[in-house]
């Protein structure tokens, strides 16, 4: 735009001044021409007065198309300019890769070499600021840096930077900040973002990294699985991630030690990751809680080896799991099934065959009282464990006469609210045309021969088939089956853990499905022919493959479960491996819910010296349910004993620990450090810089040019009130005598 000048005003047109000259110039011609030649009918005054109030009309949006203002000159705001100084108090400052000086240290020494703060640390002028940040960022203004310690937990810059530019009063206003850090952030804010922080109040950041660059190396260790129970002489999975900083391309000793003994040592090679995880199969042959350790070796130069280890508990149990066979139409998988669980010594089966019409065979492993019938309610169906369902099920004589909800909804609920297992050994195990909601997949009707199983990428990680292929050759060693169902609908959230595939059509399809719902669990088989897998002639005994997919299916599905086997109540912690600071988490979980239990004490000891306590109480929305937890105060070994209803008593070991990456991940990051700096409009700097930059800041003079403020004359409500009074007159008037 084109300002000009007039006196105490100035003018800001909306088009150029000489259009608008010329348009208004125009305009008045046009309306003198037209009004003399038409007012000579209405006499000369009348004339005259009807020019009048046009030609003002036109005067007026000239005026506005002009937009006049008025200029007045303020005097200029004066404010002290400050430069603010932040030291980096976390932990990472500590490391000793300055020279042959902590970060910290070297960090002072250079505050009192560039003549910020005096041999005292206290600041040697008053127009710098000091800060020590961490955490957040804290103002020293009477106190001396040489009394701080790098003491924080963590580094949070984009909170420490803001709570530094909100600092300063009112009448100050802020040179620079200037930063003397390693350049750690866990706060995870883009270094960019928080630098347009600082650049939109126009204060660009300047900072010296400290310490070594990427040369630092570390190795943490962190337990990542945890399986609450394992049967004696079961497999058992301890699952732990390793932190890597500055091992690029290193072979790592990984040693699994148990009860304070080394059992197990890997080599593994860190590659160039950053994590690596690695894990240990164990298997106890006594019932107990057994504490394992997975520790890393020290590397050469290490700079903490505190975090090389982890400890986590392997709680074995030997109680026996009962299981519930259901069968309406046996056959050849029936027969070996059964056989297979009865000689299980892990097993209390009890399983009903139904062999002819109304005629049913009751087999009960462990002889019990009374007659053993298909369950008629929830809390019978409730005492199992595991259910496995062949084809069917509902024409056995005593499932036919349960009343009320069928036993289709029986099983529903035992799963979906009392945390049950199901299997679906067969497929459709309903022969009423309804499907249930239970069923994970819908099979249809059509069959391909000879088909082959092999386990998905999420399947070999499942028990049963890891075992299997444990052995040679794994599955591709195993005979054919008999044929396999096409499956038609499958439920949402349903995993496909074996797929089957023909001779003659190599497409694979789904064979095995597994499904969580609501609190259980449901699996569902869609193969036949398994029973081939127990006739291999290289297996002696009644060690199988079909034995042992059976036996690791089972422990498998029960390892998802809430509940120990045979026991109305399972106390148990969220994990057995707690951090510092976070809470941990109880659960109490009745098989049969006894709704007038609304509480239950828990113990806590610390070592052996008991260390407080909690209460356990229903949890909302849930029944059959206790929930509590609990805040550890220090690292250690921790112990939670609770006394049941029933007169028994369960303990719950876990491991209190504390990873602070501030110790873990020193490496000084001067990648971020400079798109911080660069983003505000400042930069990073080399410390023999640093002198000359204090100065030149204390140097700087504030702004003293004087502000013009400019205020529009021609918004006012009279201007615009007076040019359609002006053209409002004029339209009037001509109507009146006679002009339209």
């Amino acid at each position: 735009m084109n300002w000009v000048p007039t006196g105490g005003l100035i003018f800001d047109p909306i088009l150029p001044a000489p259009i608008i000259a010329i348009l208004g110039g125009l305009l008045l011609l046009l309306t003198i021409r037209i009004y003399w030649r038409v007012g000579g009918s209405i006499g000369r005054w009348r004339n005259v007065t009807l020019l009048f109030f046009r030609v003002a009309g036109i005067a007026l949006v000239v005026m506005l198309l002009l937009q006049p203002s008025r200029r007045e000159v303020l005097p200029p705001l004066t404010k002290e300019r400050v430069t603010l100084v932040g030291l980096d108090t976390s932990l990472s400052m500590k490391q000793r890769d300055a020279g042959n000086e902590s970060r910290f240290d070297a960090a002072k020494g250079l505050l009192q070499e560039s003549g910020v703060v005096t041999d005292a640390g206290v600041a040697a002028d008053p127009r710098l600021q000091l800060f020590g940040f961490a955490e957040d960022a804290r103002p020293l203004q009477f106190g001396s840096i040489l009394n701080l310690q790098p003491t924080g937990t963590t580094t949070l810059f984009h909170k420490s930077i803001n709570t530094m530019l909100n600092a300063p009063a009112g009448d100050e206003a802020v040179n620079a900040v200037i930063l003397l850090t390693d350049g750690h952030d866990f706060e995870m804010v883009n270094p960019v973002k928080t630098g347009m922080a600082a650049h939109d109040r126009e204060t660009p950041i300047y900072a010296v990294a400290l310490g070594k660059q990427g040369n630092v190396r570390n190795v943490s260790v962190r337990i990542t699985g945890y399986q609450p129970y394992c049967y004696v002489k079961q497999k058992a999975r301890i699952d732990a991630t390793l932190r890597l900083t500055g091992c690029e391309l290193e072979d790592l000793t990984v040693q699994l030690l148990r009860q304070g003994q080394v059992v197990q040592t890997k080599r593994v090679n860190a590659e160039q990751l950053d994590e690596l995880p690695v894990e240990f199969e164990v298997t106890e042959p006594e019932v107990g809680q057994y504490e394992y350790e997975v520790h890393v070796q020290p590397l050469p130069n290490e700079a903490d080896t505190a975090m090389n280890s982890a400890i986590t508990y392997l709680n074995v149990i030997d109680q026996q799991i009962r299981v519930l066979l259901l069968e309406g139409e046996p056959y050849w998988d029936t027969t070996f099934l059964q056989r297979s669980l009865m000689r299980d010594d892990k097993l209390d089966v009890d399983a009903l065959i139904g062999y002819e019409p109304d005629h049913v065979r009751a087999i009960r492993k462990t002889p019990g009282t009374g007659e053993l019938q298909v369950p008629e309610t929830l809390d019978q169906l409730a005492a199992y464990d595991i259910i496995i369902l062949g084809r069917a099920v509902d024409t056995l004589p005593d499932a036919s006469k349960i009343q009320g909800p069928g036993l289709a909804d029986l099983l529903d609920q035992y799963v979906k609210d009392r945390g049950g297992a199901v299997i679906f050994s067969r497929g459709q195990a309903f022969a009423s045309a309804t499907s249930s909601a239970l069923e994970p997949v819908l099979w249809s009707e059509k069959t391909r021969d000879h088909v082959h199983m092999a386990a998905t990428a999420e399947g070999r990680n499942v028990a049963p088939f890891q075992v299997l292929n444990d052995a040679e050759n794994g599955l591709n060693a195993l005979p054919d089956l008999v044929d396999e169902k096409i499956p038609l609908e499958t439920e949402p959230l349903t995993s496909v853990v074996a797929v089957a595939s023909g001779r003659d059509d190599a497409t694979p399809e789904a064979a095995i499905v597994h499904r969580r719902y609501g609190a259980g669990q449901v699996l569902s088989i869609g193969v036949d022919g398994l029973w081939r897998w127990s006739l291999n002639a290289r297996v002696e005994g009644v060690n199988s493959p079909f034995d042992r997919f059976w036996d690791q299916m089972i422990l498998w599905l029960l390892a998802g479960r809430d509940f120990i086997p045979n026991r109305q109540f399972s106390f148990r912690p969220s994990s057995a491996n707690i951090l510092l600071g976070e809470k941990v988490y109880f659960r109490l979980v009745m098989r049969n819910p006894d709704p007038k239990l609304k509480s239950v004490p828990v113990t806590i000891y610390y070592n052996d010296a008991e260390a407080g306590g909690t209460t356990l109480a229903p949890a909302p929305g849930s029944t059959g349910r206790l929930t509590a937890d609990f805040l550890p105060e220090r690292t250690g070994r921790y112990r939670a004993v609770v006394k049941l209803p029933d007169g028994t008593t369960q303990e719950s070991r876990f491991i209190v620990f504390t990873e602070n990456l501030e110790e873990t991940e020193v490496a000084t990051d001067p990648g971020y450090l400079r798109q911080l700096c660069e983003a505000s409009g400042g930069r990073l700097l080399e410390p023999n810089e640093l002198p000359g930059l204090v100065k030149e800041l204390n140097n700087e003079k504030s702004d003293e040019t004087p502000k013009v403020l400019v205020q529009p004359v021609w918004d006012q409500t009279w201007v615009f009130y007076l040019t359609g009074l002006c053209f409002g007159l004029d339209w009037y008037l001509r109507r009146r005598w006679g002009l339209c």
